[in-house]
């Protein structure tokens, strides 16, 4: 079980599982070539220390540093917290029916 510090650790390297399995894949990476969806996540990694800034050109993940990061709390693999929703799930609208105007609307007529 992890202590009540490193939960939100966890929880952070959770969110920013997508952007770390992204220069993962891309090894280094132009600082100009980062998409706008990974530069705030990858700004993140730098300041916790797992990605480096390497000649302020290129990104590169220290996978030395986020295996003993990970492993000082226990985690063996990142699985994002959000994951996609399946694609067999579809959305329905509700649809709302409303009475006809010519339905004579009842009147009490007992008013006292």
């Amino acid at each position: 079980m992890t202590s009540m510090f490193e939960q939100p650790m966890v929880k952070l390297l959770r969110i920013l599982s997508p952007t770390i399995s992204w220069l993962d894949s891309r090894g280094s990476v132009e600082v100009a070539d980062v998409p706008t969806d990974h530069l705030e996540a990858i700004k993140q990694l730098e300041r916790i220390g797992v990605v480096h800034k390497r000649n302020n050109r290129c990104y590169e993940l220290q996978k030395i540093r986020l295996k003993k990061l990970m492993g000082s709390m226990g985690i063996n693999t990142l699985i994002p917290l959000d994951p996609t929703p399946s694609p067999t799930v579809t959305q329905v609208a509700p649809t709302i029916e409303m009475p006809e105007s010519n339905i004579p609307v009842p009147v009490n007529s007992e008013l006292n």
